[in-house]
């Protein structure tokens, strides 16, 4: 199997693909593509003999997004049972990172921009926290958006939105009040 390119064009996406990817992901994968283009011959699309993307589905998607023409492939011809356990399989992760050997050996600002952290770390989350916010929700329905927030501000975000909780200040109506008035200022 040889590493071609080929014209985004002529690929088709995997109509009934089970992976998807939130917009902040996208985003991260779109930044990652624009920063180290060169891996892409590295790690190219899987395409079947009818050009239909096996595995590569959300880097082309941000490929298209970003305008790019053309992307690296490799063309597989196999049974569709295989074609669907290559899919699959693709998308697996057996392995945990050693951030012991990652914070000796690397610069972690590098890492958190690799692996798209730098605007927010999900592994900062607490979750029983959460856990407890929805079982305490009486009926009603809870949404969120998500807001970027920059590492050096992150400490600050996350004490400030404990202290709002903790004297039950309903955050979104407060952010949503100050960003009107952002808006308002500069029309």
């Amino acid at each position: 199997m040889k590493t071609t390119k080929q014209k985004l064009t002529t690929l088709k996406p995997w109509e009934d693909n089970p992976r998807t990817i939130d917009e902040y992901k996208f985003n991260a994968l779109k930044k990652s593509i624009t920063e180290a283009s060169w891996m892409q011959k590295y790690k190219p699309l899987i395409i079947d003999k009818n050009n239909r993307i096996i595995c590569g589905n959300m880097r082309f998607r941000a490929m298209a997004d970003l305008g790019y023409d053309e992307c690296f492939v490799k063309k597989i011809d196999y049974s569709e049972e295989i074609l669907m356990q290559i899919a699959i399989k693709d998308n697996l992760s057996y392995g945990d990172w050693d951030w012991d050997a990652i914070e000796r050996e690397f610069n972690m600002e590098y890492v958190d921009k690799w692996l798209g952290r730098e605007m927010f770390d999900y592994s900062a989350l607490d979750y029983d926290d959460l856990n407890d916010q929805v079982a305490d929700l009486q009926g009603g329905v809870k949404k969120a958006i998500q807001i970027p927030i920059i590492m050096e501000h992150y400490d600050g975000a996350k004490e400030l939105e404990k202290k709002c909780r903790d004297s039950n200040i309903y955050i979104g109506g407060a952010f949503l009040s100050d960003l009107q008035d952002l808006a308002d200022e500069k029309a």
